[in-house]
């Protein structure tokens, strides 16, 4: 019964070692427009919970966001398979005190058949980080989960 409950706290200390991270993005298309909305947490972002309490405010957001932003073009790349010639946030919140729930329209130049995503937000994250991407194209909807060892 000791040697169980050893194994159990030994596995439960590699679990916390080793954090799990996950975002995700929903992809619509809309001619011309991919309307994303992406949820990312705040937390894992150095410096956005100023205060190291847990909870990010919007106070917080409002002074890190165009850094958060300037992150995700960098590391969430949506192609069609040409660069969008606009990437605007519509709309921003906070969710859960910690969780970025961002509208972002990527515009094209022509009507978007074919949607090339990348992410390489575990370079952000860390190497254990997942991005789950749920695309609805032509009535369909598909799920891919992006990390370190698949990009794209």
């Amino acid at each position: 019964m000791i040697r169980l409950l050893l194994l159990i706290i030994g596995f439960s200390a590699i679990l916390a070692a080793h954090d799990f991270s996950q975002s995700e993005s929903t992809l619509t298309l809309d001619g011309p427009s991919v309307n994303v909305q992406l949820r990312l947490n705040l937390l894992e972002f150095p410096g956005v919970d100023a205060n190291g309490n847990g909870v990010v405010s919007y106070e917080e957001l409002d002074a890190a966001i165009e850094r958060v932003f300037a992150a995700v073009k960098e590391h969430y790349v949506i192609g069609a398979p040409d660069a969008p010639l606009r990437i605007l946030v519509e709309r921003h919140e906070i969710v859960d005190d910690h969780v970025l729930q961002m509208g972002v329209r990527y515009d094209f130049a022509a009507e978007v058949h074919q949607l090339d995503v990348t992410s390489t937000l575990d370079v952000l994250f860390g190497p254990m980080h997942q991005h789950i991407v749920t695309t609805r194209l032509n009535g369909e909807t598909s799920r891919t989960v992006l990390d370190a060892g698949n990009r794209r």
